[in-house]
This record gives C-alpha cells, structure tokens and sequence, in this order.
C-alpha cells in the first residue's frame, strides 16, 4: 500500500505534486538504470548542453527530435551512467527529505502519514517508485470521503433506475393512421431479478404502452417493451414487467423507510425533462407529510425533501447514504411546476406491501365498509356539520350486514342515512379521515363504528361492529 500524505497548505501541497514524484523517478533512475526514453534522451540532452558539447539539429517535426534525442540517449557511455548514479540516489533522498520532513506549525501546515514509520514510506518508494508517484499525485486529487461515497452511490444503483416512455393511439396527421405516439416520460426501479419494474401509476395512467430504457455496468441503454402487472392507484404505484435477461438486471436495495430520520441525507435519481440518470442531492425535510392519490385518496407518511425534484422524477429513486431505497418520489409542491425545495416521496414500506400483492396476485385488496358517501363540501350546504354520511349501503355489504343505514327517499321525502362520525374512537369529521383511519386495517378485520341515525326524537349516537370487506383494484395484464 502507497503511503498516503494530507498536507495543509499550499507549500506543502507543492512539495508533494513536485519533489515526491521527481524522487521516486530518480530511484527508478539510479536503482534499474533502465530509463525510459524521454528520461533518458532529457539528461542526455542536458548533460550535452553543460558539457558545451555541440548540439544536434533538429527538425521541426515531433517525431524527428524524438528519434533524434532516442539516438544521443542510446549512444551515452556506461561510465556516465556509472557517474550519475550516486548523484541521483542523493538528490532523491534529499527531495523526499524535504517534501516529507517538514515540521509542521499551527500557523501553516500538519502532516500525516498513514504508515507506521518514516523507513517504511522510503521503503514503498524502492520498491515501486513509478506507483508511488502516481499515487502521490492522484491522492491530491482526492474528493472528500462524502463526495466518494456519493459517486459511489450513484455508479452502484444508477443500474437499478430505469427510463420509462409511455405511448398513446393518435392517428397520424399525414397518412391519418392510427400509431403508437409518444406521450410522457417518467422514471422506475429495477425490483427483482425477475423483470419486475416499479413507477408511479400517474406515469402509465393515461397510456398503452410502455418501454424501459435499461442501463448496463457500461454505460450501453437497452430498451425493452414492458407490461402492465398490476397498478395501486390509491397509493400512486404501477408495476411493470420487462424480459430482459436476469445479467441485466440490478434489483435495488430496499430499506426501512420507518428509520428514516429527519436530517439525514437524501439522494433522489431520476429522469427530469428527459434528462436520464440525474442524481440530487438533499436532506430528509419532514416525516409523516400526506399527498393526494391520482383517485383523490390520501397517501399517508410521505416523506418530505428538498433533493430536486422536478417533472420526470416520478417513479424515481429516493436513497439514504447507504445506497438503500427510502422512497418513491412522486410529488412536489411548486407554484411554478419545477423544483422549489419541497419533494415527496412514497415511502418504501409501503411500496413494499403494495408491489408483493400486485406480483402474487396481479391486484390489492382494500379494507372498505361497503359504503357510498356523500362528499364532506356537499354535506356542509345540506346542513350536516361533520361526518360522512352514508348515501347507500348495498344489500350484503359489511355495512349493511352490520346494521347500517343508507339515505333513501319515501312518501315522506327524503330519510338521511347513517352519518359515519367514528372509528375504532377516531374521531371521522369528512372522508379523508375515514380513509385514513381505514388504512391501518385489513380485510376480514372488525371495527366499530360510531354514527347518527335520524329519529322522531333527532338523532341518536350508535355503534355498529362491522367486519371489514376487500375491494380489489385489479388490472388485466397486457402491454
């Protein structure tokens, strides 16, 4: 292992770019004695000129001073080399004295050497001298061990985030046939070996078809067509399926979005404005934030950042500094469209319940009462302050079988239903609180619901044990 050096200060900063390597190359000089050309054909040269011997005319032409300074090199004596050995050998000791022994003062420099002594890094320089000063050099390049870990980060999962291209029928203003057209772009993951690709399901809605666009370790894209496996539009994740041979594919390191901490480091990599593979960078802004599903539900624990999200994002990758997935991105909040430092994203917890349902069985069940409701806005101009009122509960539904009331019309006029105003001592004020008060249960689950049914004497606060049914959201398979 190259000893490695961290100096302070500028001087010392040249004292390694310079001296370091020139040593090393004079040990190389004096121990082998098998320069290489432009070496040899320099000292000739300059033991030529002190030496006032005449010099040699050289063409204009590269090649031609080349060969020329090769020739004088080549036809140098062996006792100059002889000479010239113990003057090398001194002149690199002495350059890597002073490059290295330097004492350091609080004002100026400190000096580090990651070996166990001063010999050793001597030693490391006899033994591989060209290594040595390539190293030295390449190490003042160095990123910081943060920018390390980010590029490293990126190089390993930018294999597991996919383009996608979504198509629609148009018909073809020229020849009026109807063809595929491009209609959007968006960005997936790579799930499993087995072909499996997870986005957005607002990236896919409105389309026919889909292609991914795969990466390989060389920088090569493959695109293959993809098929629908199944969607969860309540919570805004498609599953797509693509055959590409397993080599090919990266499955990405899934994590536990429930550690995720506010603060720590965010990666966010997707396709913004078409832009393919682009990695930003931020912090986890906030936790337990919610977002609107494309059907109008609320998705629960959206994890808030500021990494730059922007329009083609979606269904990309959100990362922790582990390169683990945290999240889906799949939101922003902008009045301009574009990034403003407030992303969503999906949290992996719940993207893994989803996309194992979709894959086993092509669909996922919800917990549902078996209900239709009357809109909490609509509600208000009918006088109804809070709650949800029922307007039906279908014959076998799980509320119906519970004892549950929906709005019906008779003689009389209109009979309101059942207005739904608690669950399980949640307290339910429109719909979207049902929803999330609901999104904790499973099917085949009991709970207890709270609610006002009208009566001669106004209404009366009941309950109800209802056991939970399951709606499935499920999509044939197909391109």
């Amino acid at each position: 292992e190259v000893p490695e050096i961290h100096c302070a200060t500028h001087m010392h900063r040249v004292r390694r770019l310079v001296l370091v390597p020139m040593c090393a190359i004079f040990f190389h000089c004096a121990i082998s004695r098998a320069w290489s050309p432009p070496v040899r054909g320099f000292l000739s040269a300059t033991h030529c000129q002190f030496s006032r011997q005449p010099r040699i005319p050289l063409s204009k032409d590269l090649r031609c001073r080349r060969a020329a300074i090769f020739s004088l090199a080549c036809k140098e004596s062996e006792d100059f080399k002889q000479r010239k050995i113990g003057g090398r050998l001194l002149a690199g000791f002495a350059a890597l004295v002073f490059a290295l022994g330097s004492p350091p003062t609080r004002d100026s420099a400190f000096l580090d050497i990651k070996v166990p002594d001063f010999h050793r890094a001597v030693q490391v320089v006899f033994d591989n001298p060209t290594k040595a000063a390539e190293a030295f050099l390449d190490n003042d390049a160095q990123l910081r061990p943060s920018e390390q870990n980010t590029i490293k980060l990126y190089l390993e999962n930018k294999p597991s985030v996919v383009y996608v291209s979504t198509f629609a029928q148009g018909r073809n203003s020229f020849s009026m046939n109807i063809e595929s057209m491009p209609q959007g772009s968006g960005s997936g993951f790579v799930w499993d070996d087995q072909g499996h690709i997870v986005t957005n399901f607002h990236v896919i809605r409105s389309a026919n078809s889909a292609q991914i666009g795969l990466m390989d370790s060389k920088g090569k894209t493959t695109t293959y067509e993809a098929e629908l496996t199944g969607v969860d539009p309540d919570k805004d994740i498609a599953v797509l399926q693509i055959k590409a041979p397993q080599n090919a594919l990266r499955p990405i390191a899934v994590g536990k979005s429930a550690n995720v901490q506010v603060g720590q480091i965010a990666l966010a990599i997707g396709n913004p404005f078409g832009l393919d593979h682009t990695l930003t960078t931020g912090v986890v802004s906030g936790l337990g934030r919610e977002t609107t599903s494309p059907t109008g539900r609320p998705i629960s624990n959206v994890i808030q950042t500021d990494a730059a999200i922007n329009p083609g994002n979606s269904g990309g990758a959100l990362l922790d500094s582990s390169g683990r997935l945290i999240g889906m991105n799949t939101a922003i909040l902008s009045p301009s469209g574009s990034s403003a430092g407030i992303g969503f994203a999906i949290p992996s917890d719940t993207i893994s319940q989803v996309v194992e349902q979709i894959i086993k069985g092509g669909q996922v069940a919800r917990p549902v009462l078996g209900i239709s409701f009357l809109e909490a806005q609509q509600a208000r101009q009918l006088g109804i302050p809070e709650g949800v009122l029922i307007l039906d509960a279908p014959t076998g539904s799980p509320a119906y079988q519970a004892g549950l009331r929906g709005t019906v019309r008779t003689f009389r006029g209109v009979e309101p239903g059942d207005i739904i105003t608690g669950l399980d001592g949640r307290q339910i004020r429109s719909e979207m609180d049902l929803f999330r008060a609901l999104e904790g249960k499973k099917p085949g689950e009991t709970v207890v619901v709270t609610a006002l049914r009208d009566s001669d004497d106004g209404f009366v606060r009941q309950e109800f044990k209802v056991k939970l049914g399951a709606a499935p959201t499920q999509v044939s398979r197909g391109r």
